[in-house]
């Protein structure tokens, strides 16, 4: 797996942002309030995939000492302005880049080259060559896109595109336009809808690159998709990201959204949001970054007595074994929740409390991981909230990392290496973390779990499988009856 990089100095709204992030095969979600700089990261993650991205910075949007660093596997390309244009250190003449992803970038509702080329397709659909210009689409573009927009696979039975590069490149196009029949005429995709136009590039890409010619490279395709609620209704853009979903299965490939969408982030895991925060021009990210937390708006059904908020799935799976096993909510009804990190789930208590989401005579609390009680005392006091508590555990990658690294537990390695590592031994892996993080370089075991979740992938156990049966390892090993004692009280 790579991590990319990406440093950016001055750019519109954005003085200074550092953000590490995964190259590794999945959904992702890029999230923030307007004007956070989404569009603008966006944009800058989009050298990577089309260097030509740089001529959509406008003038005004940076300055003679603004910045942008793409580092991957130790490659780094330092784009910076020379004589008002934008180059790369990579090489000064024809901006050759030293990292390179095959991808798609979609930001033309802001940016790129459709409103270009819309300027020559009048001219073109006036040749009397037309018709011989011109085939039907690949049954691929014809049904996907159908299906996305408009939950059939005919709806655009009548879709056509230009024959060639070679021909389109012949007009003065920069992309290979696509043509509508209806009736006798004939509708280019940039008179259609922004989501259609927007669409079928994208299909069209997929189509080329997947079902034309099998991808096989071992480097994933990147597709960066900026704000598509902007030009598709809720119901194709649920649509578009099970199509995403269905391609990972059987496709390497990086899906990054940068969006509002509740249908987007809603089915991305929190592991693969990042919340972005602008702090007078320098760019936080919150990672992992729970849904509710994102859209913040917490979806309650009537009839809840409790919401309790809780970390992460691990902490979610823990505290819900332990209020069905030792029956502590009998006649009540209760809903768990994961929030992100500690902050974040004082903060989405603190907000629950005072909008009065929950209503009359229903309570809210936290449930913090046990390595940050003094941080989290510190918070709930600024924020006044009483109801909270804390696990006995940590988090469950520095739980991992206590148990098979800093205070090595030989009882619990064997009992989970028994259990899930019948590839490769559970020993075996540990030795190869140690040899490839030395003491100190990974505290918060984030780089030990991923490792662990990759082997474990590789014998059929999703990371989500996996944290509900350590759940169970964890409630058997451990201590709760204390934990039991406060949460009973908690839910009295």
């Amino acid at each position: 797996m790579s991590d990319l990089h990406l440093s950016i100095k001055n750019i519109k709204n954005i003085q200074c942002c550092d953000l590490e992030f995964p190259l590794e095969k999945g959904l992702y979600a890029i999230v923030g309030e307007n004007g956070c700089g989404k569009s603008t990261l966006m944009l800058a993650m989009s050298l990577l995939v089309k260097p030509s991205s740089r001529f959509s910075f406008q003038p005004y949007d940076y300055s003679h000492d603004s910045t942008i660093d793409i580092t991957v596997e130790d490659k780094t390309d330092h784009w910076f302005v020379k004589d008002g244009v934008w180059s790369t250190s990579a090489d000064s003449i024809s901006n050759h880049t030293q990292n390179y992803y095959h991808g798609f970038y979609e930001g033309s509702i802001f940016f790129g080259s459709r409103f270009y080329d819309y300027n020559l397709v009048s001219d073109f659909l006036q040749n009397p060559n037309f018709g011989s210009l011109i085939r039907e689409a690949d049954p691929f573009v014809i049904e996907t896109l159908s299906y996305i927009l408009h939950g059939d696979k005919k709806h655009y039975k009548q879709l056509y595109k230009v024959k060639s590069k070679q021909i389109a490149s012949s007009h003065g196009f920069r992309g290979i336009p696509y043509f509508l029949k209806s009736g006798t005429q004939y509708i280019s995709q940039y008179s259609m809808s922004s989501g259609e136009s927007m669409l079928i590039s994208l299909i069209d890409f997929i189509n080329n690159l997947t079902e034309r010619n099998r991808y096989t490279s071992s480097q994933p395709l990147l597709f960066l998709i900026d704000e598509a609620e902007l030009a598709l209704h809720p119901a194709a853009i649920d649509r578009l990201v099970a199509m995403f979903s269905d391609m990972l299965k059987r496709v390497n490939m990086v899906v990054v959204f940068s969006t509002h969408s509740t249908e987007i982030i809603n089915r991305i895991s929190p592991r693969n949001i990042y919340m972005l925060e602008n702090c007078n021009g320098t760019i936080n990210s919150l990672n992992p970054c729970y849904p509710n937390y994102a859209i913040r708006n917490l979806y309650v059904p009537n009839g809840y007595d409790f919401i309790i908020l809780v970390e992460d799935e691990l902490a979610k799976a823990v505290v819900e074994r332990l209020i069905r096993t030792k029956n502590l909510c009998a006649s009540r009804l209760w809903h768990v929740v994961p929030s992100g990190d500690w902050a974040q789930t004082l903060k989405l208590q603190n907000d629950i409390q005072r909008s009065g989401l929950l209503g009359i005579g229903k309570r809210v609390f936290s449930i913090l991981d046990g390595d940050v009680q003094e941080k989290g005392d510190e918070k709930a006091l600024e924020l006044q909230l009483s109801l909270y508590t804390y696990l006995p555990i940590k988090s469950v990658e520095k739980y991992l990392h206590k148990k098979l690294i800093t205070d090595s537990d030989p009882t619990f390695i064997k009992l989970i290496g028994d259990k899930y590592f019948t590839l490769r031994s559970l020993p075996d892996i540990i030795e190869d973390y140690n040899l490839n993080y030395p003491s100190g370089s990974d505290e918060n075991g984030k780089k030990l779990y991923k490792m662990i979740c990759s082997n474990l992938n590789n014998v059929g156990i999703s990371s989500e499988r996996f944290i509900q049966y350590l759940c169970e390892d964890i409630c058997d090993y451990e201590d709760f009856s204390r934990f039991i004692s406060t949460l009973t009280h908690m839910l009295s």
